[in-house]
């Protein structure tokens, strides 16, 4: 019995599919078809059209959608994932590969299969070592910043197609535009008309038939058009014949030279291509209830990639839009990935004479109304409204990637994103807490305009103890007890938030017990976590502390501390009644001032 059940677990491990087909019927194949083939129609056209943006030939996005969304499928956590050729992907394959080669070249196509074949592997180690946590430094203000603007960057970079103009590449953002400006009174007027008629067909088809082929009928139309009129005699670029049949079998040509002038933009492209297949994931998941297997969706794509490579495929990742209409389709599982593929894999036998005719401004019209759903600077500036720290992260990212290579704004962004986190751990606030009178509650003292316990000043760290801290947290703690002007009795340290502390942060604990001495306060710690007693047991400090002095909960605390305080001050001078004993001082001096007999 164990036996076959650990040979289930390793299949399952090793084939993650055939959990899929306990309970499988006709009805969910059905489905699938259904939902894949739609996503076929939608994937010829865009694969094409982000093979041009990464600077390939368009036949190579047929031979990444004929391949790679059927390994993905099989292997990936995500059962609705479309996987395949997507916009900010191929965009960061042309930044990448431009400097060392020429786009479109030979030594540029067999880059990009290296390309492919590294994230690969770097995406199946990282799932194979169960690293998916890697992902979670990536922050949302990050990506969302870096994919405002990479919708700007690939919407110019469409532009020369879209205009029908002829222009030197830029490797920078800005000055692409200035020669665009420049090169605009040369526009192609036919080919600006064609490309304008396909837009407006994909947003009006996207906006009243979500789920129809909008990027297939505008090619089927205009392709139609420009064979029938003969455009392309006429100055209208088009895609020019593309070879039939299945991609062969090739080995991508590498060296140590080669791979480790690649391994910088590899990294890149995976932590950005994976952090849209995570998000996708995600909000797919929400609706459908999976638990997104991050380690697994890792060796999903890893595979994917490794594979692609082989069969003469640039980087592929989850793809947004496609996942919509897969999961909006109804499809059940992996299944309809397959089904899409074998859809391209026929185009490549038997379709691909009808592709030759396709305008090469239609094709950027596709990725052009693609990327517009990336594009939300609104949402930039509500996270600048929201929270400032997440709108510096996500404005930085946002005009870095304008003013230079979109992936060293991604990473910076996330350094940003690290460093902004450090800070806040490094400057924690220092709380002032005292109990409202009226409400019965402890409050932030300082923010509700609260007075203290003259003798007793409780204050509570927002975060952890560390070495990075403990010199600011010391500063202000003596600095709000010097500002107390009262005959202060006590300093009570409230550890509920601080989960961790290390061997400066208990020296810095020492720092003020000592100080506390000479001023004549005695300092008390309530509320401290396991982890963290153990810390202070094992360095000594609790020893150091009054017995009463050190107190793991809060409830107690201020009766222990009051039965130490000045009741005289209580009675004669303190104005305030902030806890329960405080009205019993009181009624103890009235009762006591009350004339015998």
């Amino acid at each position: 019995m164990n036996n076959s059940h650990s040979v289930s677990r390793i299949l399952k491990y090793i084939f993650p599919f055939i959990t899929w087909f306990k309970g499988y019927r006709p009805a969910s194949f059905r489905q699938d078809a259904l939902a894949g083939f739609t996503v076929a129609t939608m994937l010829i056209p865009q694969a094409m059209a982000y093979a041009m943006l990464a600077g390939m030939p368009p036949v190579y996005g047929l031979y990444a959608a004929a391949v790679t969304p059927f390994i993905a499928s099989l292997w990936g956590s995500l059962r609705q994932l479309s996987t395949g050729p997507i916009a900010i992907m191929s965009l960061l394959v042309l930044t990448s590969l431009s400097p060392l080669a020429e786009p479109g070249s030979k030594e540029f196509i067999e880059l990009a299969f290296l390309l492919s074949f590294m994230i690969g592997v770097l995406y199946l180690g990282i799932g194979l070592l169960r690293l998916g946590e890697i992902m979670f430094f990536i922050s949302n203000s990050a990506v969302k910043g870096f994919t405002s603007a990479a919708a700007l960057i690939i919407i110019v970079t469409q532009l020369p197609n879209f205009l029908g103009l002829t222009v030197a590449r830029e490797e920078y953002i800005l000055s692409m535009l200035v020669t665009l400006t420049r090169a605009l009174p040369s526009i192609q007027v036919l080919t600006f008309v064609i490309g304008l008629a396909a837009f407006a067909l994909i947003y009006a088809i996207k906006k009243y038939r979500p789920n129809f082929p909008a990027a297939l009928i505008a090619l089927t139309l205009t392709s139609g058009l420009v064979a029938i009129f003969r455009l392309n005699d006429h100055g209208v670029a088009i895609v020019g014949a593309i070879p039939g049949g299945l991609p062969a079998f090739h080995v991508p040509i590498y060296n140590l030279t080669t791979i480790s002038s690649l391994l910088g933009p590899a990294v890149v492209i995976a932590l950005v291509s994976f952090a849209e297949t995570y998000s996708v994931g995600k909000a797919i998941s929400v609706k459908t209830g999976q638990r997104v297997n991050v380690d697994q969706e890792f060796i999903g794509q890893g595979l994917a990639n490794l594979a692609g490579s082989f069969f003469q495929s640039f980087p592929v990742s989850g793809s947004f839009s496609r996942t919509a209409i897969n999961f909006s389709v109804g499809a059940r599982t992996g299944v309809s990935g397959v089904v899409s593929s074998l859809v391209v894999v026929l185009a490549l036998l038997f379709f691909t004479p009808l592709f030759t005719h396709i305008p090469r401004a239609v094709l950027a019209a596709v990725v052009i109304s693609a990327v517009l759903l990336l594009f939300h600077p609104l949402e930039v500036i509500a996270l600048w409204r929201m929270n400032r720290d997440d709108g510096i992260v996500a404005l930085t990212v946002f005009i870095l990637a304008l003013l230079t290579k979109p992936s060293y704004a991604l990473l910076i962004g996330v350094m940003v994103s690290l460093l902004v986190y450090l800070w806040k751990t490094m400057h924690p606030r220092i709380v002032r807490a005292t109990k409202d009178p009226m409400s019965g509650m402890f409050v932030n003292g300082d923010e509700y305009g609260k007075p203290s316990c003259p003798q007793i000043l409780q204050l509570r760290s927002d975060s952890e103890m560390y070495f990075g801290n403990t010199e600011y947290m010391v500063e202000h703690i003596l600095e709000k007890v010097g500002e107390v002007r009262t005959p202060l009795r006590f300093l009570l340290l409230d550890f509920r938030s601080v989960s961790f502390i290390d061997i400066t942060g208990t020296d810095g604990l020492r720092v003020i017990n000592e100080e506390m001495k000479k001023r004549g306060i005695d300092l008390a710690v309530m509320r401290t976590r396991l982890p963290v007693k153990k810390v202070l047991q094992t360095s000594g400090f609790i020893k150091e502390l009054k017995p009463d002095y050190f107190m793991e909960t809060g409830s107690g605390a201020i009766a222990t501390l009051f039965r130490d305080i000045d009741h005289d001050y209580c009675h004669n001078t303190c104005p305030y009644e902030l806890f329960f004993e405080c009205a019993n001082e009181k009624e103890k001096i009235v009762f006591q001032k009350k004339p015998i007999g």
